[in-house]
């Protein structure tokens, strides 16, 4: 992980800047993937008949 912060380009402020963007962006594909999971595998909340 450091390695790949390292290979980013451009000086410091720009490789904060970027790893700060990639991970929002990891967080809110993260959390789509666990509604779409939520939604479509696990139990929506119904009663058992």
């Amino acid at each position: 992980m450091k390695q790949w912060f390292i290979d980013l380009p451009g000086p410091m402020v720009v490789k904060v800047i970027l790893a700060v963007v990639v991970a929002l962006v990891a967080l809110v594909a993260l959390f789509f993937f666990y509604d779409w999971i939520g939604n479509t595998l696990l139990d929506t909340g119904g009663t058992v008949g």
